[in-house]
């Protein structure tokens, strides 16, 4: 993600023109208004938005006015960092969806406002009765697309529990101050200042209000690269946090949290009243680690032991016997080389000695080896 980030960084430096004109001139109808084109800022967005928009890497954005029968429709197009900053935006700025029909997997279309996601490239469609023109917004997606990073959006949302859950309150957070809103507007308490989550170790975290019997609850679940890091930032929480009381403990005014750890995903619940209530959640986090071992079968076709032996033996054999041949064969030749040029290649007394020690009183003399 770091690098996809980086990538798209270098792409808008060498070429900053390359994430603009990317809005279609026309689609399904709607015809973009004379003068509208232009490059948004975020100087016109209220400053928490913006704050979340620069927090997501935003590159660039455009904007364009489209008309159709009489109706007037304002499309702002964002460049996010990767897709997974595009959804943390849209999980967080998303209108409440008035209609069932989605133009994208990401999007909801509300009668105001409407948020599409088509990879790194988010859509704000602002005007009036926006439901009764989603088919359109089809089109507008099929025109950005092809511009579209194609790296796959955060799986995270999936193992939330679907029992209890409270629709179109999730929210996806890949840093600090992302997470802290995404608190707020989801639990409405206070949480501790700092990264206590553990961002620096690229923690990702979703979170998500849940409905059981009548008390709101909230669900986060975080994922850290491995479980062994999982399980030391459960550890270090626990100087902030009151984690998995005992009933009856004392909490010295710390907040309590219910935690669950499942490999290296933690799922962790506030405003419980006690562990029961919170494993209600817990024990339905749709997550699970498998290890399999695939050991191979037995097939008919496979050689036998007997087979692997008799192979060794054969192949023993060969070997042998194409080392006698080879030997034999070169004894012929060294003869034949010695009868045709005698004393030419083999047998030179001078420019072949052997070296002695000398340990005998014998003098060494070359020629008692010839």
């Amino acid at each position: 993600m770091r690098f996809s980030l980086l990538l798209a960084i270098l792409v808008m430096a060498v070429h900053p023109a390359a994430a603009q004109n990317l809005l279609p001139t026309h689609f399904a109808g709607w015809q973009t208004v004379p003068g509208s084109v232009a490059t948004a800022t975020l100087d016109t967005l209220p400053p928490e938005n913006a704050a979340l928009f620069r927090a997501c890497h935003e590159q660039s954005a455009e904007r364009r006015s489209y008309q159709k029968n009489g109706q007037t429709i304002a499309v702002t197009l964002y460049w996010m960092g990767d897709p997974s900053y595009g959804y943390s935006v849209y999980s967080l700025l998303r209108p409440q969806p008035a209609t069932d029909y989605r133009p994208s997997p990401h999007s909801a279309i509300g009668p105001g406002e409407a948020m599409i996601l088509v990879g790194n490239l988010l859509a704000d469609v602002t005007g009036k009765n926006l439901p009764a023109y989603a088919h359109d917004f089809s089109a507008l997606v099929a025109a950005i697309q092809p511009h579209a990073s194609s790296e796959p959006y955060p799986s995270i949302w999936q193992y939330l529990p679907s029992a209890h859950f409270v629709a179109h309150t999730d929210r996806y957070a890949l840093d600090l101050e992302t997470l802290s809103r995404a608190l707020n507007e989801v639990s409405g308490r206070a949480w501790p200042s700092g990264d206590w989550l553990g961002f620096d170790d690229e923690v990702e975290a979703e979170v998500a209000t849940y409905d059981v019997a009548g008390r709101k609850l909230t669900l986060m679940l975080a994922s850290y690269p491995t479980q062994q890091v999982a399980a030391e930032h459960v550890k270090n929480m626990e100087q902030l946090f009151v984690i998995n009381p005992e009933p009856g403990a004392q909490t010295n005014a710390r907040p309590v949290l219910y935690a669950r750890r499942i490999g290296s995903i933690v799922g962790f619940v506030s405003g419980a009243q006690d562990a029961k209530e919170a494993n209600l959640l817990l024990r339905e986090i749709r997550y699970q680690t498998v290890v399999t071992w695939n050991e191979p079968g037995f097939k008919l076709t496979d050689l036998t032991m007997a087979d692997y032996v008799v192979g060794a033996v054969l192949g023993t054999m060969t070997l042998l016997l194409i080392s006698l041949v080879v030997g034999v064969a070169l004894g012929f030749i060294r003869v034949g080389i010695k009868r045709m040029l005698p004393g030419v290649v083999f047998d030179r007394r001078r420019s072949i000695e052997i070296i002695q020690l000398g340990l005998s009183s014998k003098p060494i003399d070359p020629t008692d080896f010839y």
